[in-house]
Formats: structure tokens, C-alpha cells, sequence
């Protein structure tokens, strides 16, 4: 049996939030919109490579843990250092709010750190871990 986590979120801006995940590399699953207000997302799967992916949804004032948006930190792993810096450059420009600049780390790889719209913490890098 595969052992898989999908970490799971929500978002003020679903567009700003799939934008951003197209932008990482992700891949649209699934996603189901509320029939009411089609610009609402109640549930939405983006895959990243074989194994990773995320789940997230809108605000929806349910009073669910999930609804206190920007809690959320997530490290997204890409094959490259040149990767690494080419989304450096990409996140910058979407207006992202860089908490720690692109640099190569002592452990190995390359990484940058940055919040999101929502205020949730996103890392990059090409550090896979020991």
C-alpha cells in the first residue's frame, strides 16, 4: 500500500490560489464548483509529479479548522536549482511576498521562501531530503 498526504487548505481567491499552484507545477484533478456561485470552489485536487498534491476549497465560514486561512506552510520540492530560480523569478513577479530570498543552502539544494495571498507560507527548493 502507497502512503500518500495531501496537505489541505483554504483560500480567500480561489483564482489567486490556482494561479499560484499552476504556476508550482501543479496539475488540476479535480474540482467542483458551488452551483450557486460558480466562482466559489468547494473542493479542488492539484497533483504534483506521481505521489504529492493538495486539496483546498473556499472560505466558506463553516466554522471548520480549515476556514482560518493562512496557517498553512508547504514545501514544494522541484528537480533543479535552475527550476528553483526560474519559479524565484515567476513568484516574484505574481507579487508575492518573499519571506527569504533564493540561496543555496548548507544542507544542499537551492530554496526561497514566500507567503502567499493567503498569508500561507510556501517553500521551493531542490532539496529532497536526506
Amino acid at each position: 500500500m502507497t502512503t500518500t498526504v495531501f496537505p489541505a487548505m483554504r483560500t480567500t481567491d480561489a483564482a489567486a490560489t490556482t494561479a499560484l499552484l499552476a504556476a508550482l507545477g501543479f496539475t488540476e484533478r479535480l474540482t467542483v464548483r458551488d452551483e450557486a456561485d460558480p466562482e466559489l470552489i468547494v473542493h479542488a485536487e492539484y497533483a504534483l509529479g506521481d505521489t504529492g498534491g493538495i486539496m483546498f476549497g473556499s472560505v466558506r465560514n463553516d466554522g471548520s479548522a480549515l476556514d482560518s486561512v493562512g496557517g498553512s506552510s508547504l514545501y514544494v520540492v522541484v528537480d533543479t536549482e535552475r527550476e528553483v530560480d526560474r519559479l524565484y523569478e515567476e513568484i516574484t513577479d505574481m507579487g508575492h511576498a518573499i519571506v527569504k530570498p533564493v540561496a543555496t543552502q548548507p544542507h544542499g539544494g537551492r530554496e526561497f521562501d514566500f507567503r502567499d495571498h493567503d498569508g500561507n507560507s510556501w517553500g521551493v527548493g531542490s532539496y529532497r531530503g536526506a
